[in-house]
C-alpha cells in the first residue's frame, strides 16, 4: 500500500501532536514539581524570619541566656508542641545563619541601632548555645531516619553491642543506596524530559519539510 503525499503528511501531523501532547504533560508535572519546592522555600524564609526576629528581641530583653530559652522560642515560632521529638531538626543550622546574620548585620534582622558591645555579647552566648545543642543531638540537622539510625548505632556502641551496631550500619547502607537510587532517578526523568524535547524539535522540522514538499 503506497501513502500519498496528503496521508504522510497526516501521518507526520498526528505523531508530532502525540509528543507535543507527552512534552507539555512532562513540563506540566516538573512545573508542579518546581511549585511545591517554591511554596516550600517561601514557607521557610518566612518561619527563618520569624525566628531570627523572634531571637533579636530575645537577645534584647536579655531573656536568652539558655539552650531552653531558644527551643521555648523555637516551639512557639514553629507552633510545635512538647510532644514533637523532630523539634530541633534544623535549629542548630538557623542558630549558624542567624550568627551569619548577627556577625553581617543583616538590616533585616539586626537593627542599626544595636551596638558593637551587644552584637559580641549575642555572639557570646550563641556560640555556647549551638556547642551545647551539638552535644546533645550531634545528628538533629540530618533527616530522620539518618538521624534516627545513628542515634540508635550511638547507644549501641555505648553498650558495646556489636551484633546490633552492624545491623544498624547495614540499614544505613540501604537507605544511602535508597537516596542514592532516588536521585538517579530524577536525574533520568530530567534527561528524558530533554530527550522528548528534542525528539518534538526533530518531528518539528520534518513535518515542516513534508508539509512544504508538494510546493517544491
Amino acid at each position: 500500500m503506497i501513502l500519498t503525499k496528503m496521508e504522510i503528511i497526516s501521518l507526520f501531523f498526528v505523531f508530532y501532536l502525540f509528543f507535543i501532547i507527552i512534552a507539555l504533560w512532562r513540563v506540566k508535572q516538573q512545573q508542579s514539581g518546581r511549585i511545591r519546592e517554591r511554596d516550600d522555600i517561601r514557607k521557610e524564609k518566612k518561619f527563618k524570619v520569624r525566628f531570627f526576629r523572634s531571637l533579636t528581641e530575645g537577645f534584647q530583653l536579655e531573656s536568652i541566656k539558655t539552650l531552653d530559652d531558644i527551643i521555648n522560642i523555637y516551639e512557639a515560632t514553629a507552633s510545635l508542641s512538647d510532644e514533637d521529638m523532630n523539634y530541633r531538626y534544623g535549629l542548630s543550622r538557623y542558630m549558624r545563619e542567624y550568627l551569619i546574620a548577627l556577625l553581617s548585620k543583616d538590616e533585616k534582622i539586626i537593627p542599626k541601632t544595636t551596638s558593637e558591645g551587644e552584637i559580641q555579647e549575642w555572639k557570646k552566648i550563641l556560640d555556647k548555645i549551638i556547642s551545647e545543642n551539638d552535644l546533645q543531638t550531634p545528628f538533629a540537622d540530618l533527616p530522620p531516619l539518618e538521624r534516627n539510625i545513628l542515634n540508635d548505632i550511638t547507644i549501641f556502641m555505648e553498650k558495646n553491642d556489636q551484633f546490633h551496631v552492624s545491623e544498624k550500619l547495614k540499614e544505613l547502607s540501604r537507605l544511602i543506596k535508597s537516596r542514592d537510587g532516588e536521585l538517579n532517578r530524577i536525574y533520568k526523568k530530567n534527561d528524558g524530559s530533554v530527550q522528548i524535547a528534542i525528539f518534538s524539535v526533530i518531528i518539528s522540522l520534518v513535518f515542516g519539510l513534508a508539509a512544504i514538499y508538494p510546493y517544491i
